[in-house]
C-alpha cells in the first residue's frame, strides 16, 4: 500500500546520493516503489543484464489498472537520474529495446527530461525527434521526470500523470501538459 511518508523518504534518499551508482540505484528504488503499488503490477525484473543491454526495470502488468490497460502485459521501464536532460541516443537504444521484444510501449523516468522539442523539431536531434518516430511504429514511450514525481501526493497522482502523459502522446505534448 502507498505510504506518502515511505515515498518522501524515497525521495530524500535520492537526494542524498552522493556517487553515481548510488544515485541511479536510489532513483530505481524510487520508481519500483511507485509501480509495485500499482494493482496487478509486479516487479519482475531490475537491473536485467544480457549480452548486449541492460533493463532497468521489467514490469508485469496484469492489466487490472485501467490508466495501464493500453500497455503491453511486459513494460520496460528505464530510468535515467542524470543531471542533464537525456539525449536521442539513450532514448533512442530503449526505442530499440522495446522493438527488439516487439513490445509496443514502455516508460522511460528521465530525471531531468529528455532533449529536444515536441511541437517545434530540432532537425532530428532531439529524443522527442525519436519519439515522432517510435509513434509512426507504433511504439508509445512515456516520460516521466523528477518535478512530476516532486509532484505526486497518492497513487491516484500516479495514475493522473501516466494517463496525461500516455494521452499527451497523441496530442504532441509528451510532457509538461
Amino acid at each position: 500500500m502507498f505510504d506518502l511518508a515511505t515515498y518522501q523518504a524515497l525521495l530524500a534518499s535520492v537526494d542524498a546520493a552522493t556517487t553515481t551508482t548510488d544515485k541511479g540505484d536510489r532513483f530505481e528504488e524510487l520508481c519500483n516503489y511507485l509501480f509495485e503499488n500499482l494493482s496487478g503490477v509486479s516487479i519482475e525484473g531490475r537491473d536485467s543484464v544480457t549480452v548486449s543491454e541492460e533493463i532497468d526495470i521489467v514490469l508485469w502488468n496484469a492489466q487490472l489498472e485501467e490508466v495501464l490497460r493500453p500497455f503491453d502485459n511486459t513494460i520496460l521501464v528505464e530510468c535515467k537520474n542524470w543531471s542533464a536532460p537525456v539525449g536521442a541516443p539513450a532514448f533512442d537504444s530503449f526505442i530499440s529495446k522495446i522493438r527488439r521484444r516487439t513490445l509496443k510501449t514502455g516508460i522511460f523516468i528521465a530525471a531531468n527530461g529528455v532533449t529536444g522539442d515536441f511541437l517545434n523539431s530540432n532537425a532530428g536531434n532531439g529524443a522527442i525527434d525519436i519519439i515522432k518516430s517510435a509513434l509512426g511504429e507504433g511504439i508509445r514511450v512515456i516520460i516521466i521526470n523528477r518535478s512530476d514525481l516532486d509532484a505526486i501526493t497518492s497513487l491516484d497522482d500516479f495514475r493522473t500523470l501516466i494517463k496525461k502523459r500516455y494521452c499527451g502522446l497523441f496530442l504532441h505534448k509528451p510532457f509538461n501538459n
